[in-house]
């Protein structure tokens, strides 16, 4: 059986990585947990409107019942100081998480150190 990788390390054209696909376990665990979304926000809903339910659970429960329905919000610190030190205009909601860390540690000399 010829090797799946070139010489430069890449996947040679028709073949995988993962030849046998994703196993069916994590599939099969993937598809119960989406058959309870519906009563997990009902649930989480219940907390939300819950007055007797401690304040913190309350605000968590409507904290994932947003980020569900709206995604989760991009921090507006991080925002200001890319906009700040990139001299192009930029939407931030066009760059992935990685982007917006890569950006910041480049125009950051020594933050991670």
């Amino acid at each position: 059986m010829p090797d799946a990788r070139s010489d430069k390390g890449r996947f040679r054209p028709g073949q995988s990585g993962n030849p046998l696909g994703r196993p069916r376990i994590v599939l099969a665990v993937r598809d119960l947990a989406r058959a309870h979304t519906e009563a997990a926000i009902d649930t989480l809903a219940e907390i939300m409107q819950d007055q007797e339910a401690p304040a913190a659970a309350r605000i968590s429960a409507a904290a994932e019942i947003l980020s569900r329905g709206h995604g989760r919000p991009v921090d507006q610190r991080v925002l200001l100081a890319m906009s700040a030190q990139i001299d192009r205009p930029m939407n931030a909601r066009d760059l992935s998480t990685r982007d917006i860390i890569d950006l910041i540690v480049e125009r950051s000399p020594g933050l991670l150190e």
